[in-house]
């Protein structure tokens, strides 16, 4: 798999020919041809939504604390959705997704469902728990960690490290060009009438 190239066959030097894919599994991470994780991160929740579905019975279950549910979530949930999560760039939807996933375990813990209309900023703040701020922890944790590796290390020197300034570029000129439209569309409009 060639990411962001033109994707071919690899011929090795004793004339095996290894073909080309368009994702594949390394370190239990999915990464897809065109170098996102998105694919890897609904994996993972979707290995932590099977988890919950699993512990049904014990979430439902009023003879166990709400402290004994708290420690399960961590030991077992939790792990299992962030998972590699200190390299994941999170978007709003993988967000959306993963705090769904952790309300869902929640929800049964407390035993509420979504027909007792209890609102899900509710529930979380009895939980004190956010999956997103774990795995923004995560993260910086890492990011520390890359920082303080000596130089010739290979995470250091593949991290993305940014000097200076942004230059301009198509970005800063995209406001322009939204300008000159609307101007256009003003002139327009004045002649047809």
């Amino acid at each position: 798999m060639c990411i962001g190239g033109q994707q071919q066959d690899l011929r090795l030097a004793t004339g095996q020919v290894i073909r080309h894919c368009n994702s594949y599994k390394y370190l239990g991470m999915k990464i897809s041809k065109d170098g996102t994780l998105d694919e890897a991160i609904l994996e993972r929740n979707m290995q932590g939504k099977k988890a919950v579905s699993i512990l049904n019975g014990i979430l439902w279950d009023k003879n166990i604390t709400i402290e004994n549910k708290k420690r399960i979530y961590n030991s077992i949930v939790k792990s299992i959705i962030t998972y590699t999560s200190e390299v994941w760039p999170l978007k709003q939807k993988a967000e959306r997704t993963l705090k769904d996933t952790e309300m869902d375990f929640w929800r049964r813990s407390v035993g509420k469902s979504r027909n007792d209309k209890i609102p899900n900023e509710t529930i979380r703040r009895q939980m004190e728990h956010d999956i997103v701020d774990d795995i923004r922890t995560q993260q910086l944790l890492w990011y520390r960690y890359v920082q303080r590796m000596e130089e010739h290390r290979i995470p250091k020197k593949i991290y993305w490290n940014p000097q200076g300034r942004r230059k301009r570029g198509s970005h800063a000129r995209a406001g322009e060009r939204e300008k000159k439209r609307r101007e256009e569309k003003k002139k327009m409009s004045s002649l047809t009438l």
